[in-house]
């Protein structure tokens, strides 16, 4: 089954993080209101099963904080959902 799924870009966001002099993940976490876990895990590749795809609070605080239009900062990703049978311990 396909579905789509909201991906942060990675690159875009650190760019416009910088521009807002914010130089670590806790000073971004703080601007958009978020926890500096949430921050690290949506910026590692997808393909990570540490990789958090980015929530309705996260999308929201980057858009309020960042002042950037969505389509700069995520994008539209497709992906076929299939069962995970690793764990990861």
């Amino acid at each position: 089954m396909k579905r789509n799924v909201i991906r942060l870009n990675t690159k875009e966001f650190m760019k416009a993080a910088i521009d807002l002099e914010l130089d670590t993940d806790t000073e971004i976490a703080a601007a958009i209101g978020v926890s500096t876990t949430q921050i690290w895990r949506a910026k590692l590749p997808h393909d990570d099963p540490r990789y958090n795809a980015p929530g309705a609070s996260f999308i929201a605080g980057v858009l309020a904080a960042f002042n950037a239009p969505f389509e700069r900062l995520f994008f539209l990703d497709e992906v076929i959902r299939d069962r995970i049978t690793e764990r990861v311990v």
